[in-house]
């Protein structure tokens, strides 16, 4: 009998010890964080509202309307093609300006790859 009473006696101080412990915390940490443990949380945290604000804006974004969606003509194609009349007169240009012209188009190709 006495080993069973001195066993609920060592249980009741452990569970008071544990209560005690429990309110003197009120929850915090028992430990401080590390600099990259709070830089995680931060990250994540800033993650989480980059997505909440993506979420946001792609539901906004289902409520707009294009101009293809609207039925305006071949939406298939989204350009016009070049006619041979909508091109300017080749013969006004000087040759620095063809040379310019070049170049350019070459730096537009370039850029792409």
């Amino acid at each position: 009998m006495v080993t069973m009473r001195c066993l609920c006696c060592e249980i009741l101080v452990i569970s008071i010890c544990l209560l005690h412990l429990c309110t003197v915390c009120e929850g915090r940490p028992l430990r401080r964080r590390s600099v990259s443990e709070v830089q995680l949380m931060h990250n994540l945290r800033e993650h989480k509202q980059v997505q909440d604000r993506r979420d946001w804006l792609q539901t906004r974004l289902r409520d707009i309307h294009t101009a293809s969606a609207r039925g305006s003509g071949d939406s298939s194609r989204s350009r016009r093609l070049l006619l041979p009349g909508d091109l300017p007169d080749l013969s006004d240009l000087t040759p620095e300006e063809i040379q310019y012209a070049l170049n350019f188009l070459e730096k537009l190709l370039n850029s792409k790859h």
